[in-house]
């Protein structure tokens, strides 16, 4: 019996009027006996008995460990309770298995799209950037926020081929609109976020090479954004991938900080290009703490030699005490929603006629 129709019979769409006890324990034993050879070589190899294994390999081991533990969870409630057909997963467990197979087709079946949230000049309004922001727009449970897909993703590792393609993605459309108005956006980046795990991926320079490449886009038109965390957790080799990555001659950005706990001597060893300011120090700048940390934040780039961008700008008011502090680049609501792909062609179409 497949996992699709382990789903059915757990949602009660497969027809079982002579599904007895005896077919639950045979579906559990054929989970079982290749899941423990499964377990047991997940074992040998997180302890290191068949070789040494490099961060991102450990990283894998555990993503497979993880998904026999849950596998082997089924196997033991089909034996302990073969009678009971609709509870041995709950209601959560099971949406969620039921959104991580769907996600594994997601790419193929071109459900996910990008959005792109413009990235400003606080003092004249010049676009000198976008940021690609992916959606999934599920075909029955409609747009699925990604707050709710990213963390699944990156719990079962699918997020390496979801990485991948936003950032195809993402450099083919900037591209596009290169070529859609010419001499006009040249110098206009996109940003796109990675995961630690693909920051963690030792060809990760050779296949943003390679996109870069495939898009006809040059280098110094991507941005590549990072979190605090994912820095934090490939201590070891982000320095040298950050550095190959500078040397191609693609930017990056530190995402949210502030929010992390990365050691602030790191930051001083890391080739990086901006600080982006996250969100919730911005809204908290009418507070006398909130001010002190966006300067803080500011004079710490400052001191680093690189730019800042706010995030989650919404109000006049908070660019007037942006401005004062020093901050000159910004995001939000206050410039532009996240666009739809048409919506960010019309307003690029738009500077392109007024210039």
């Amino acid at each position: 019996m497949t996992t699709n129709q382990l789903l059915k019979l757990q949602s009660g769409n497969i027809n079982t009027p002579n599904l007895n006890d005896e077919m639950f324990l045979d579906i559990s034993h054929e989970l079982r006996t290749p899941l423990t050879v499964i377990q047991v070589a997940l074992e040998l190899l997180s302890c290191g008995k068949l070789g040494t294994l490099s961060q991102q390999e450990q990283r894998l081991v555990e993503i497979a460990a993880n998904n026999a533990e849950r596998l082997m969870k089924l196997t033991n409630a089909i034996e302990r309770e073969p009678e009971a057909q609709t509870t041995f997963l709950s209601g959560e467990e099971l949406a969620q298995l039921r959104l991580e197979r769907d996600m594994k087709l997601a790419i193929a079946q071109d459900e996910f799209k990008l959005c792109y949230q413009p990235i400003v000049c606080i003092k004249n309004g010049q676009i000198l950037g976008f940021e690609a922001l992916i959606r999934w727009q599920h075909p029955t449970l409609g747009l699925i926020s990604p707050d709710k897909f990213i963390p699944l993703a990156e719990k079962s590792g699918l997020i390496i081929e979801i990485d991948a393609w936003v950032l195809q993605a993402a450099c083919r459309q900037l591209r596009n609109w290169q070529r859609q108005f010419p001499n006009y956006f040249d110098s206009l980046t996109v940003s796109v976020n990675l995961s630690s795990q693909q920051l963690a991926l030792p060809n990760l320079v050779a296949q943003v090479k390679h996109i870069l490449q495939d898009a006809g886009l040059q280098s110094q038109n991507l941005v590549l954004e990072i979190t605090e965390t994912a820095m934090v957790e490939n201590a070891v080799t982000a320095k040298q991938t950050l550095e190959n990555l500078r040397k191609l001659g693609v930017r990056i950005y530190i995402d949210d900080f502030g929010t992390g706990y990365s050691s602030l001597s790191r930051l001083y060893e890391l080739p990086l290009d901006v600080l982006k300011i996250d969100r919730s120090f911005v809204q908290k700048l009418d507070l006398s703490t909130g001010k002190h940390v966006v300067r803080a934040i500011i004079n710490l780039a400052h001191d680093l030699g690189i730019e800042v961008i706010a995030e989650g700008v919404e109000t006049v008011e908070q660019i007037l005490k942006l401005q004062l502090l020093g901050c000159t680049k910004g995001q939000g609501y206050f410039f532009a929603k996240p666009l739809e792909n048409h919506e960010a062609t019309d307003l690029l179409w738009k500077l392109a006629v007024n210039t």
